[in-house]
């Protein structure tokens, strides 16, 4: 009974927002991010929390704008995603302006594919949906939701904004198959979750991180692009897609996966430091300890 309502709920707001103008929408998606905010005080002060410590911020006013903020903009990204349906290539490409699209041309021209690496940044769904519709098909890896219902909705939401997913505990043969294609696999890694990972420094804090994009990429030859999307003040999107990550090999895989785990995770730390407000701030990225 839950799942379903889980999946009429998501219905109807995605009923109600696909139809109203996308400025419209980015209002009611900030409003809908301040409620949350008040309505879910745990995860309020973890993410203030987070910021405190993470960016050493004394002013307790700018701790709590910065997470509301955060909570604003999650808002916004949850009502975008549910425009997919009515969204087409053209529209995608109006909203998303990209940079560095040369260097996905550059990785290809090799012929072993490459790993679009990115985090839960800026709205990375809609990442997915505009290198798919302008730059080439991509396909990412994501973790299934625990309710059945509302995954299939949200896949299907996926699918009509033209990309399709693989599951992150089943799919590895079919993210090997998408490289020896000679496409584009999209890869998220920065958060806390139960896969294999390496603890390396985020935020001058030791953290557990995924290091598939890095086993993967030393596995295949696959080039590791750093890409990440930047909400604009005006509500559209830039797209940048960073220089191939150079990869390091030493004399042994551990230490191969540690130091370019490192490298990559930097990366996506000096994004979160210049738009902090466009960051998960709420997730436990610490709650692994070694």
């Amino acid at each position: 009974m839950k799942d379903r309502c889980y999946e009429f709920t998501a219905k109807l707001v995605g009923f109600c927002v696909s139809r109203l103008p996308r400025g419209i929408t980015l209002v009611i998606g900030g409003w809908l991010g301040t409620l949350a905010f008040w309505l879910a005080p745990q995860q309020r002060e973890l993410a203030c929390e987070h910021l405190r410590r993470s960016l050493t911020l004394s002013d307790e006013r700018q701790v709590r704008t910065i997470a509301k903020q955060c909570f604003q903009h999650l808002g916004k990204t949850v009502v975008e995603f549910m425009q997919f349906p009515r969204l087409d290539s053209e529209q995608i490409q109006r909203y998303v302006t990209f940079e560095g699209v040369e260097h996905v041309e550059q990785a290809l021209a090799q012929g072993k594919g490459a790993i679009i690496l990115t985090g839960h940044f800026g709205n990375w769904e809609l990442l997915a949906a505009s290198i798919s519709a302008t730059v080439a098909p991509l396909t990412p890896i994501v973790r299934e939701l625990r309710s059945p219902r509302l995954n299939a909705l949200v896949s299907r939401y996926r699918e009509k904004a033209g990309y399709a997913t693989i599951d992150r505990d089943t799919g590895i043969r079919h993210a090997l198959r998408c490289l020896k294609r000679n496409e584009l696999l999209g890869i998220v890694a920065d958060v806390d979750t139960t896969v294999s990972g390496v603890f390396v420094d985020f935020f001058g804090r030791r953290a557990y991180t995924p290091y598939s994009p890095v086993a993967i990429a030393l596995k295949t030859g696959a080039t590791i692009l750093p890409t990440f999307i930047v909400r604009q003040p005006d509500g559209s999107h830039r797209a940048i897609i960073e220089s191939p990550l150079a990869l390091k090999r030493t004399d042994t895989k551990e230490k191969d996966l540690v130091i370019n785990t490192q490298k990559f995770t930097k990366i996506i730390e000096s994004y979160i430091r210049k738009y902090p407000a466009q960051w998960i701030w709420m997730h436990r990225r610490w709650k692994t300890e070694n």
